[in-house]
């Protein structure tokens, strides 16, 4: 089994900070970056655009968002090219409303543009926020199914993710350098159900003087031998300021 596209993705997702030395992130941008896999980007963001690209040079993912003066985000638009989804969304006040594959799709939104819940296909989920606005729990009705953990400054150290009352999977990110580098890390990723699923995802970026990662290399080891070879993604974005 090679690693899937997805988890590439995911773990960009995954390991972002809120905390900067001169500025930070905007909360529901950091939040759908967890989300839905993008590198976000700190400060007063106007617009961000990414591509992801393989190690053969084909595109895995495109991503377009563009957010108000304000820091609440307007316009999404997510197109994964390795496995055909494709998500489109739109602020309609109370709530980011699109498609995603084709099917309705809509993320609740609060008072301060915090993200609250998401209803799709699948059914509705709800999102608790800590007292910064960043993601502290996904519940299904009463079911917990994943936790977020910060250190002292912010950064997600450590994300839980339930099947019932057990752990399935845990993640570990530890930074170098979460400051001045936001996106680059290790992490670790240990499945309590299938020891297959455990890897280790080492990414390095270059960045700009506001910060922006302009350039991120990501490579994904498989824990087991099983004959899984490492994988590598590349990330572009660029971005501008109000």
């Amino acid at each position: 089994m090679k690693i899937c596209s997805y988890l590439l993705a995911l773990m960009l997702g995954f390991t972002t900070t809120v905390a900067s030395a001169q500025q930070t992130y905007m909360p529901v941008l950091l939040n759908l970056s967890t989300l839905l896999d993008f590198n976000p980007v700190k400060g007063h963001v106007k617009t961000i655009d990414s591509v992801g690209t393989d190690d053969k040079g084909n595109e895995v993912y495109t991503l377009r968002v563009v957010l108000s003066a304000e820091g609440c985000v307007q316009t999404l638009r997510h197109d994964g090219k390795s496995d055909n989804s494709h998500m489109n969304l739109v602020n309609e006040g109370k709530a980011l409303k699109g498609t995603f594959n084709g099917q309705p799709v809509a993320f609740g939104l609060d008072d301060k543009c915090n993200l609250t819940s998401r209803d799709d296909s699948n059914g509705h989920l709800d999102y608790k926020t800590n007292a910064q606005g960043l993601l502290g729990e996904t519940m299904l009705r009463t079911l917990k199914i994943t936790d977020y953990f910060y250190d002292t400054d912010g950064n997600i150290k450590k994300v839980q993710y339930y099947s019932g009352d057990l752990v399935a999977s845990s993640t570990s990110i530890h930074y170098p350098d979460s400051v001045n580098k936001p996106l680059d890390y290790t992490l670790v990723n240990e499945s309590a159900l299938n020891a297959r699923f455990n890897f280790t995802a080492v990414s390095e970026c270059r960045y700009d003087e506001r910060q922006v990662p302009v350039l991120c290399h990501l490579n994904v080891t498989p824990a087991s031998s099983s004959g899984d070879v490492m994988t590598h993604m590349t990330v572009a974005t660029r971005a501008s300021f109000y």
